[in-house]
């Protein structure tokens, strides 16, 4: 009886202290398959200018930057996958831990600074909500040819000539 007892709380304590970890390869499927709920916004280190991308969001203020709130919908949002994908920066995926951007696949971190551009996507997953991923592009080439094939997909050439300009 006892070793029952002990089993059964031994086991209910595992279960209640165990945590999901993430795992790269699923958040990385989960994203190539989120066309349905991608917003991506795109940062330039030092600066206050970026763009926003978004799917059924709530932006407040647009009107302080027309760049923030740029609509979008599944079939523009699968183009940004492949895009990123061309480029191969779904390779590296970073989460934001303690204000360090740290790699889902290895001990590495980057700084927003060593970038040319970094871009935010954030998407739902089966396992743990809503979730937030960095890429980086350290390459200037890399993205100046990433916001040229992101300017094909939008009507907004203001901003993304304003980007490239401030690359």
């Amino acid at each position: 009886m006892r070793i029952l007892i002990f089993t059964i709380l031994f086991l209910t304590f595992n279960k209640s202290f165990s945590q999901k970890t993430l795992d790269f390869e699923k958040i990385r499927t989960e994203l190539v398959n989120s066309s349905e709920s991608l917003n991506t916004t795109l940062f330039l280190p030092n600066s206050d200018f970026y763009i926003g991308i978004t799917k059924d969001i709530i932006v407040e203020n647009p009107e302080l930057n027309s760049c923030i709130d740029i609509a979008t919908d599944e079939k523009k949002n699968g183009q940004i996958i492949g895009i990123l994908e061309k480029y191969n920066l779904l390779d590296q995926l970073y989460v934001e831990i303690e204000n360090d951007y740290s790699d889902l696949n290895s001990d590495q971190i980057f700084k927003p600074a060593e970038t040319e551009l970094y871009l935010e996507l954030i998407f739902k997953t089966k396992d743990f909500g809503i979730m937030s991923c960095f890429v980086p592009v350290f390459e200037k080439k890399k993205a100046k040819e990433l916001i040229c094939d992101m300017d094909k997909i939008f009507d907004y050439k203001y901003c993304f000539k304003k980007l490239k300009q401030k690359i």
